[in-house]
């Protein structure tokens, strides 16, 4: 690519749109901002700024529906190495760049440049080597993304597939690392099973908490993330194994929240497991999808209308009466 020189009125326009974080700022408004620092630069300068800024690599640029153009700044590390490469190498960049995180083929690559083969894998390595760009495999196929972001579904692929295989065994001894974390946790240690910790209890676990206990385990040699482990929670909540609460009373220098609520904070608590040995321990609300939001005294769903809460009394009737039939002489359920 092209090789120019970048002047201090450059320099200055790049640290305004460096300024504005990793977004894409309009050139209307980068305009506005360079007046206060740069008061006599014209519009057509300006665009001459810019497009020397594209030249050299320092900006991304994309355009708008109504034809004007946004950019976003790179950095100086990357655009030093953008500048060695050739016209095509960086037209390739750029294509993968715009991929963002999904990532992009090296067939969909040759089918847009419209390049060979060989000069297509010669670039892409060239490439890799400069650390400009990476090769991912999530389960199919090749996908190459900037070497510095993270895949869209990388957490998904990296855990669950080794060299293409299914590694159930990581994700099985991750599932176990977290529930036994969550269930110490989740109830007082050294009282009775139905015991519980009081309503303003704040110990319960936290996301980031999960994260922390995995990452020291040191269970697999993948760098683990907070969106590897919310995986791994999702599935315990599907199989009903943990529970995902909204609390607003969290210790809040203890971690970071999960809906950007300053005051408050989702925690996990186990279910605890218990042994099913007669019909009071199976209710039928506590095991039914409708109790908890939709069966109300007045509702169409409703105790009073419920048919399975008279089945389950009838039951619990019936084993009582041949438990004081078989037992007679020991104490009985007090009603």
């Amino acid at each position: 690519m092209q090789k120019s020189e970048v002047t201090e009125d450059d320099w200055m326009v790049w640290d305004v749109i460096n300024s504005r974080g990793q977004v894409f700022v309009d050139e209307i408004k980068i305009h506005e901002l360079i007046q206060e620092i740069l008061p006599d630069t014209s519009w057509e300068i300006f665009q001459d700024i810019l497009l020397n800024l594209y030249e050299v690599g320092l900006v991304r640029k994309r355009q708008t529906h109504d034809e004007r153009y946004m950019y976003q700044a790179r950095s100086k590390e990357t655009a030093t190495k953008l500048q060695a490469l050739e016209n095509h190498e960086f037209e390739i960049y750029e294509l993968i760049e715009n991929s963002e995180r999904k990532g992009i083929s090296k067939t969909d690559i040759q089918k847009q440049i419209k390049l060979v083969q060989s000069l297509v894998e010669s670039s892409l390595k060239n490439m890799q080597e400069q650390k400009l760009i990476k090769e991912v495999k999530p389960k199919t196929k090749k996908l190459y993304m900037l070497f510095d972001i993270k895949p869209h579904d990388e957490s998904l692929s990296r855990l669950l597939y080794t060299n293409g295989e299914p590694d159930t065994f990581v994700v099985e001894s991750l599932k176990s690392i977290c529930y036994n974390f969550i269930y110490r946790r989740s109830f007082p240690r050294g009282m009775d099973e139905d015991a519980i910790f009081y309503p303003n209890y704040n110990g319960y676990v936290t996301l980031s908490k999960v994260v922390q206990c995995v990452q020291e385990t040191k269970v697999t040699e993948i760098e683990i993330e907070e969106a590897d482990i919310k995986q791994i929670l999702d599935v315990l909540i599907f199989e009903g194994k943990i529970i995902k609460k909204f609390i607003s009373n969290v210790d809040p220098n203890s971690m970071k929240t999960d809906d950007n609520r300053s005051d408050s904070q989702f925690v996990y608590i186990a279910k605890r497991a218990r042994n099913i040995n007669n019909a009071w321990t199976q209710a039928p609300c506590g095991r039914c999808p409708f109790f908890e939001n939709e069966c109300t005294e007045n509702g169409e769903i409703s105790p009073s209308t419920c048919i399975f809460f008279p089945q389950w009394l009838n039951k619990a009737i019936n084993m009582i009466q041949n438990d004081e039939e078989n037992e007679k002489g020991k104490d009985t359920l007090d009603w």
